[in-house]
């Protein structure tokens, strides 16, 4: 994942971002209340009817303005979400069936669900999971860790920078905890596409989400944060969304591009960085191919998401939380 925070954005020009109109702002918004209810509901069969509703929109019209705004239909939009956290889930449980994620996902059976996913991957979806059980980057981080570890019975202790023989403290080093995170209420500016090659994605949502919060005083006093709704190793890169998230510790009144959404609680593993652009994607490798597979604990179907508990980090490093859904083995 890559490292974009609203600090970083407070010390950059905005002249970049593109200017929408305030009807246009306000098409943005409802299509992301649509995405919100597709998401929310993935493992219901949901008609037009419903998800133009929860947009506030006709659903006479609703399909053409959804083609319009995101490039594929609602019926092309939910099933490639189904189907992506399915093939998601086949990859982080590798005990769980076929069957088994197919019912759970809303298929109606588990020959519908094979043939969709054969049409969406190439492939089928046995085939799916153990390629991705081979050449995902947690299991080749993993399959260097142990070759590592027999060749040598040392481990990086990442407080002091010394080798030790114990492997318990050198991942306790990393100070990575399982925590009990309340559910937050969060106002949100969403991007799509390809955010590691083109950042300036991810900075124009911060930039107008820092413009709307801070005439609403909630800059320094809300947590601030980003969501990724999508795995790189599942989909596309182009369609891959992206949420910058502020706090609401009061009810207040969004408009345009600026949604809300809520961020569920449950248990996170949390790993504190004080890291630098360059270092983002090491810490994420960290998380999920050296701490993820010695811990108890496996991803549970939330979305990941990088937690900033401060605007005072300086510009070189920021001062990040990294934060997986997870639950006991």
């Amino acid at each position: 994942m890559i490292l974009v925070s609203p600090e970083t954005i407070l010390q950059q020009p905005v002249f970049f971002m593109p200017s929408l109109s305030q009807q246009q702002k306000i098409y943005v918004q409802r299509i992301n209340r649509a995405i919100d209810f597709i998401e929310q509901n993935i493992q219901r069969d949901l008609s037009l009817a419903q998800i133009a509703e929860a947009a506030r929109f006709s659903d006479f019209h609703f399909h053409r303005i959804f083609k319009a705004m995101t490039g594929e239909t609602v019926n092309q939009f939910t099933n490639r979400i189904r189907l992506e956290k399915s093939a998601l889930r086949l990859r982080q449980n590798p005990g769980i069936s076929i069957t088994e994620v197919a019912l759970d996902m809303g298929f109606a059976s588990s020959s519908s669900f094979a043939r969709a996913f054969h049409a969406n991957f190439g492939k089928s979806a046995s085939a799916w999971r153990k390629d991705a059980l081979q050449n995902s980057k947690i299991s080749q981080i993993q399959s260097k860790i142990g070759k590592a570890a027999a060749e040598s019975d040392l481990y990086l202790d990442q407080q002091t920078q010394t080798f030790v023989e114990d492997r318990g403290q050198a991942m306790d080093s990393l100070g990575i905890t399982v925590k009990t995170l309340e559910p937050r209420r969060v106002a949100y500016v969403r991007a799509m596409g390809d955010f590691q090659k083109n950042p300036e994605i991810i900075a124009d949502t911060w930039g107008k989400l820092m413009s709307w919060a801070g005439p609403r005083g909630l800059i320094g006093t809300a947590e601030t944060l980003c969501m990724f709704h999508d795995d790189p190793e599942v989909t596309d890169s182009e369609l891959m969304r992206f949420s910058s998230c502020v706090t609401l510790e009061r009810d207040v009144d969004v408009s345009g591009e600026v949604g809300k959404m809520s961020v569920a609680g449950g248990a996170y593993a949390c790993g504190h960085f004080n890291i630098s652009h360059e270092q983002s994607q090491g810490a994420w490798e960290v998380m999920f191919g050296e701490w993820l597979p010695t811990s108890g604990y496996e991803p549970e179907n939330r979305p990941c998401f990088q937690m900033y508990p401060s605007m005072s980090s300086g510009p070189e490093k920021q001062d990040v939380y990294i934060c997986i859904p997870v639950r006991p083995l």
